[in-house]
C-alpha cells in the first residue's frame, strides 16, 4: 500500500488478514505486488477485490475513485470504484460498485488479468479521490480470485 497518512492494527483480526490500514488524510492510495503465478490456475482470467470497511467517522468517499494502471499508462484507459453504493450509478461500462461480503466487510474490483503463462504478474495501481479525501477507509487486504 501507498506510505505514510495511515494506521496500522487498529482494528481487529478478521479470517486470514493479520493487519489493517485505516487512512487518516490522503487522496491517494498506490497498490503495487508481484503475483506468483504458480500459486494460481495457468492462463486464467482473475479479478483483484479490495477487502475494506468505513469508519464510523468516515465522511466522505461519496464520489467516485479513479483506478489508473501505472504499468500500462500507454493505453491512458482507466476504471471508477466506489466505496459506498451509489444512489445513482451512471457508469458506461466503466465503474464498479461495492458488495458486502461479512462482519461489516466489504470489496471491490479494483484490477482484472490474466495469470498467462509467466513466473509472475506485477500490479501497479494509483487510486485517487478527487473530491475530499479517503479518511476512515479502513483496508484490510487484497484478493485474487478467479472471474
Amino acid at each position: 500500500m501507498g506510505r505514510g497518512n495511515f494506521l496500522h492494527n487498529t482494528y481487529e483480526r478478521v479470517s486470514h488478514f493479520e493487519e489493517v490500514a485505516e487512512f487518516i488524510s490522503r487522496q491517494v492510495l498506490e497498490i503495487k505486488c508481484d503475483i506468483e503465478t504458480q500459486k494460481l490456475s495457468s492462463d486464467t482470467d482473475y479479478a483483484c477485490h479490495l477487502v475494506f470497511k468505513l469508519s464510523q467517522k468516515c465522511r466522505g468517499l461519496q464520489c467516485p475513485v479513479k483506478v489508473q494502471d501505472l504499468l500500462h499508462r500507454k493505453n491512458k484507459e482507466f476504471q471508477y470504484i466506489y466505496f459506498r453504493s451509489p444512489r445513482f450509478v451512471y457508469l458506461q461500462g466503466n465503474g464498479r460498485v461495492p458488495k458486502y461480503i461479512e462482519d461489516g466487510l466489504m470489496e471491490v474490483i479494483v484490477w482484472e488479468f490474466n495469470s498467462g503463462n509467466n513466473d509472475h504478474v506485477s500490479m501497479s495501481l494509483k487510486l485517487r479521490c478527487y473530491e475530499g479525501n479517503m479518511s476512515g477507509l479502513i483496508v484490510y487486504g487484497i484478493e485474487f480470485r478467479p472471474i
